[in-house]
């Protein structure tokens, strides 16, 4: 479990801020999302929750104005690889959602590089703390991208 937050750097939105949906260059903030990687020491597919929160009290008022663009999610891809439509693996199951918590259980394989979980925001421009939680049925490492 690892704390993180959405900053006035990295509040980036969901991938509808990226080249293929927006036409100005600076509105491609969705890769400025925060960004943790996964590593697991598995040879084969392994069964992997994650789980994306935050705290309802500090949130409730940014909720209260914007309940669309608050919700959460996120994405999961190779971290040898760019983050784009392609490269998501849950791309399928991407949700966003108006509460305060989603998990999402993914089989995900040893990859030597590992996973990049990027947790976003519905819109850019919100801001506040979350906790990302993985689980596993093998032994993993969680750090945060700088």
């Amino acid at each position: 479990m690892l704390q993180g937050a959405w900053t006035e750097k990295s509040d980036g939105g969901c991938h509808l801020y990226d080249k293929a949906f927006e036409q100005k260059p600076d509105k491609f903030t969705w890769v400025t999302n925060p960004k943790f990687l996964v590593k697991l020491e598995s040879n084969g597919p392994a069964r992997v929750k994650i789980t994306l929160s935050r705290p309802p009290k500090v949130w409730k008022k940014q909720v209260g104005m914007s309940m669309v663009g608050c919700m959460i999610g996120f994405y999961v891809y190779p971290a040898s690889q760019e983050p784009a439509r392609e490269s998501i693996i849950n791309s399928e199951g991407t949700k966003f959602v108006p509460w305060n918590e989603i998990s999402e259980e993914l089989a995900l394989d040893g990859h030597p590089d590992g996973y990049i979980i990027m947790c976003s925001t519905y819109e850019p421009g919100k801001r506040g703390p979350f906790v990302l939680s993985v689980s596993s049925e093998v032994t993993f490492k969680l750090d945060a991208v700088e």
